[in-house]
């Protein structure tokens, strides 16, 4: 039998108890990101918010989610560049000037 690994349920609970802890561990993140001067329509306030509020209403919920968010944001992650990363951070020039048309008379 010790060939064979901890039985399935042993499993289960340990998948479930390590579900829970990564999505309190990504909220606590999210949480760590709201500036604390954040005013209410602010993106990661709101983001924050709706992510504490799936978490009280439906925490399995807030798991697939959480999950499903992951799954989309790692191809991404692997792909990153750190060249056009600096690339995206660089200043934009100003736009260029309008010629006035002069009219002729």
């Amino acid at each position: 039998t010790a060939r064979s690994g901890p039985p399935p349920e042993l499993l289960d609970y340990f998948r479930e108890i390590w579900s829970r802890l990564s999505a309190d561990q990504q909220v606590q993140q999210s949480l760590d990101i709201v500036p604390k001067n954040a005013g209410p329509l602010n993106s990661s306030s709101l983001v924050h918010r709706a992510l504490l509020l799936m978490r009280e209403l439906s925490p399995e919920y807030l798991r697939q989610f959480l999950s499903y968010a992951d799954a989309l944001s790692w191809p991404e992650d692997m792909q990153a560049d750190p060249a056009a990363a600096t690339a995206k951070e660089a200043p934009r020039s100003a736009p260029a000037k309008k010629a006035r048309r002069t009219r002729a008379r």
